[in-house]
């Protein structure tokens, strides 16, 4: 997608976020066992929240500063799919 549309000077980035405090979210990050999931397995040990994590990255992507950034994926999750980071089953 990423060089069908460059032609036409359109960027395609791609953002993955991982679990944010929010409204949405809030039933399940009161859960015990998924501070410990975090703590043990998120290098930054924390979720974050929507702003300023999320929309300070999409504030950047949409504006005249990346004009040079395309074909990218940006994963907002504390560190969380880093290779080597203990997968659920071991905790």
């Amino acid at each position: 997608m990423t060089i069908a549309l460059g032609k036409y000077n359109i960027k395609v980035n791609l953002v993955a976020p991982d679990i944010f405090k929010s409204a949405i979210t809030s039933s399940l990050l009161e859960k015990d066992w998924l501070d410990k999931v975090v703590k043990k397995t998120y290098p930054l040990q924390t979720l974050g929240t929507t702003d300023p994590a999320l929309t300070s990255l999409i504030v950047y992507l949409i504006g005249d500063d990346s004009n040079y950034v395309t074909g990218n994926a940006f994963v907002v999750d504390s560190g969380g799919a880093l290779a080597g980071v203990p997968i659920y089953s071991s905790l």
